[in-house]
């Protein structure tokens, strides 16, 4: 057939004809994307055998890129993997145009799909939650046009990789932060609108924190933690207490009809009275005091005095822990009418005044929101097991020989705060937190605690409650504090083990299924540590960036130095070095799926796939190491808490390689390292096949066990699962229930399908996603809603 006489039908149905110089230019860019030079004849003659297929007049552009791809595969494949490379990149970026005025009519529409469904914790059909959908949507696109490097937006977009948040990525944001609350309350700070002094009660300590939390957020894409939150409150407790005893005093010797100088009374009060616990010498210092400014006050009136301020203090730290927890899920504030992602670390602090912040935190938690007592979502709440300080094996001992007497307050422990953590089980039984943060791990240990520093906090590990982890730190100290994450990417691991086994499948001399395994794995390793330099690779080029940014973008983190080294900077100066001191995560995601993909079942049971994904975050952490010492930044391997990038690899994965059982057959790959949430598996044998990981991935992890309803009955059985937790060497950890309420009488417990008590369909189900609470499954994008109907119960 004469080419002169051939009709090309484009994309959009017009038509055109026929141009063989096309087809010679497209040639000629792969053979030089390959690096061959010089190999005009070479393209001449595979253009005409391009052209020798020819059989009909009219031909479609898909039909003659099929016979391109054919034909180079014959003659030089590593040219034809070129060429296919770039004509998918070019169809997607095709689609994107397409895709994108699909998107904004699905926003529009409040379409119930996997965009507007993308984050759980944000009301997308809102004006602000649709809002920030189509800015997030547009700015995604930007970045990717204009922003990423050509290799790491082709293989975000390919799903080899996930860079996340990239709808922040042009505003140069970090993800998260560790406040050092009592540095800010201590010195004061300002807002866009005034400067705030230093808090007077607990009432003002609570508030502020929430106003810390809320203005800080909309300077970060990610969550917002504070790392000690008993030790921060305290001060305001003690405060409150110091205030309350003037007052007292105040009136009761103007009652006597002798009136004392309240200035010089506080000085006395806070001189001697530092706890909301005197001891009789420092109550007997206090009388000496007032005495020798003619306040007589005998033993018994201060007692009934103290006594009355410490009932005060006590109901006041409710009152302050109440609004601390109504307001943070209340308080529209983020970005999309979302709530501030917050969570708080606490469980060290063995001081009366600690001890009492804890103690009615909890019980706050326990009674929830509203009349109803709905289970709060935020803050994600942490309690950090510490032996000696918040557990003992031997006071564990102790309390399961009469669980009720110990839960009750009917024994003494070792363990200053033993009896804290028993209460804290208790609440994560009716309210499924707190989670429960190991610190005598050896990772997660920090040699300069001291049990005898007042501010041993700074060395006490803290996490964000989805799981990110800051700690270990090349450029300043050791600690949690005034550091967050500044960006992490994930890998696709199961397409690497997909592709290995595959090519392994394919490779003479592999007759036996042994020998195809063995290759596959080795094939698989080396594709783990190729991906890990690419994530570390562009990880740096994000950071560099990152730095360029002012520190009058971000006016509160900077300014009022919760970023630690940002109070030094000048408005217009760049952040620069200062963000050295944050983390750069490698993330991975569906070790189960890939370990299936090399032999045909996971990790849960199989010794043989166990050890293979070990190897693979090992070498994940080899490159971690190299990508340290060669820029100098804390790289850390992270195992992804994965929302809505579970089901997005998987869709992408389905539709290049088909339906693989085990791997691509579900809406969603498993979570980072964890065991198929369809696995029958004890909750023994799930701890102790997940703990290994927690070592390996200290950018973040998480194990969860998943019961049934029957937990808010057996509080023992969650003091003894963190026990196993405890002693089998998980770095954090959390447990899961259903937890249902009833919106019409205010049930709760676990519900079917209609309330037991008053036939309601109207029921609040509260679920875990990835570290943090959602009480409306239907804000779940789809692939999560399938893996919460997969999750098995734990037994």
């Amino acid at each position: 057939m004469n080419a002169a006489d051939i009709c090309i039908i484009k994309r959009d149905g017009k038509q055109e004809s026929f141009s063989a110089s096309k087809i010679s230019n497209a040639i000629g860019k792969a053979f030089q994307a390959t690096g061959l030079e010089k190999q005009e004849q070479l393209i001449e003659e595979i253009t005409r055998r391009v052209i020798a297929h020819f059989t009909h007049p009219t031909l479609g552009v898909e039909e003659i890129q099929d016979l391109v791809e054919n034909e180079l595969m014959k003659v030089q494949p590593e040219v034809a993997k070129k060429y296919i490379i770039y004509r998918q990149w070019r169809n997607t970026e095709r689609e994107r145009k397409t895709q994108m005025k699909h998107i904004m009519d699905g926003i529009v529409a409040i379409d119930k799909n996997d965009v507007n469904l993308s984050n759980a914790n944000m009301s997308s059909h809102t004006p602000a939650g649709q809002m920030m959908t189509f800015a997030s949507e547009v700015t995604k696109d930007y970045t990717y046009k204009y922003l990423l490097p050509k290799q790491y937006a082709e293989a975000h977009r390919m799903g080899d990789i996930h860079i996340h948040d990239l709808d922040y990525y042009p505003t140069k944001t970090t993800t998260c932060i560790q406040y050092d609350l009592d540095d800010l309350f201590e010195r004061g700070f300002h807002t866009k609108n005034g400067s705030i002094r230093t808090p007077q009660s607990i009432q003002s300590y609570a508030t502020l924190a929430t106003i810390i939390f809320q203005t800080n957020q909309n300077e970060q894409h990610g969550g917002q933690a504070i790392p000690a939150f008993d030790f921060f409150m305290a001060k305001g407790v003690l405060k409150s207490y110091q205030k309350a005893i003037v007052t007292d005093i105040a009136f009761y010797m103007e009652m006597k009809g002798t009136p004392i100088d309240e200035k010089a009374l506080t000085e006395h009060v806070r001189k001697h009275l530092t706890s909301i616990e005197p001891d009789a010498k420092a109550q007997k210092a206090f009388l000496a005091a007032l005495a020798n400014e003619g306040c007589f006050l005998t033993e018994e009136e201060l007692a009934h005095i103290l006594h009355s301020a410490h009932k005060q203090v006590r109901k006041d730290t409710h009152q302050a822990m109440e609004g601390f927890i109504h307001n943070l899920n209340t308080m529209h504030s983020r970005g999309g009418n979302q709530v501030v992602f917050s969570s708080i670390n606490y469980g060290t602090d063995t001081s009366p005044e600690g001890r009492m912040v804890i103690e009615e935190l909890l019980q706050a938690t326990v009674e929830g929101l509203g009349t109803q007592g709905e289970v709060p979502v935020f803050p994600i709440q942490i309690f950090k097991i510490k032996d000696g300080v918040s557990y003992s094996d031997a006071d564990y001992q102790k309390a399961m020989t009469d669980f009720e007497a110990a839960l009750n307050g009917g024994m003494t422990f070792e363990a200053p705060n033993f009896d804290l953590f028993l209460k804290a089980c208790r609440t994560t039984a009716k309210a499924l937190f707190p989670n429960f943060m190991f610190l005598d791990t050896p990772f997660n240990q920090n040699e300069k605690w001291n049990p005898n520093d007042p501010k041993r906090y700074r060395y006490e590990l803290a996490t964000m409650g989805c799981r990110t982890r800051v700690f270990e730190n090349l450029n300043g100290e050791k600690t949690s504090l005034g550091r967050g994450n500044l960006s992490f990417t994930t890998m696709n691991l199961p397409r690497l083990a997909i592709e290995a086994r595959r090519e392994a499948e394919r490779t003479p001399g592999n007759q036996s299924q042994e020998a195809i395994e063995q290759h596959a794995k080795e094939l698989f390793l080396q594709s783990v540590h190729r991906m890990s330099e690419f994530i570390g690779e562009q990880l740096y080029v994000r950071y560099q960036y990152q730095r360029t940014a002012l520190a009058r973008q971000f006016p509160f983190m900077m300014s009022n130095d919760v970023w630690k080294g940002g109070g030094k900077l000048n408005p217009n100066d760049e952040v620069g070095d200062v963000l050295k001191q944050g983390t750069l995560g490698i993330g991975f995601i569906g070790g189960h799926n890939a370990m299936t993909a090399l032999y045909g079942t996971g990790h849960g049971h199989n010794r043989k796939a166990w050890n293979t994904l070990y190897e693979a975050i090992e070498e994940m952490n080899r490159v971690a190491d190299e990508f340290k010492q060669k820029y100098g930044l804390n790289y850390s391997i992270l195992a992804t808490p994965a929302e809505g990038l579970s089901g997005r690899f998987t869709r992408i994965d389905r539709k290049k390689y088909g339906i693989i059982p085990g791997v691509t057959d579900r809406d969603y790959y498993v979570n980072s390292f964890h065991v198929d949430v369809k696995e029958p598996i004890s909750i023994v044998e799930k701890i102790k096949c997940e703990a290994p990981f927690h070592a390996l991935t200290r950018g973040g992890h998480i194990t969860y066990v998943e019961l049934d309803g029957e937990a808010q009955k057996n509080v023992r059985a969650i003091a003894k699962i963190v026990k196993v937790m405890h002693d089998e060497g998980i770095g954090y950890g959390s447990i899961n229930h259903p937890v249902d309420t009833c919106h019409n009488c205010g049930y709760r417990g676990v519900i079917y399908d209609k309330c037991p008590i008053c036939n309601s369909e109207n029921i609040l189900r509260m679920r875990r996603i990835t570290g943090y609470l959602t009480g409306d499954l239907n804000s779940w994008n789809s692939a999560k809603r399938a893996e919460e109907r997969d999750r098995v119960k734990h037994h």
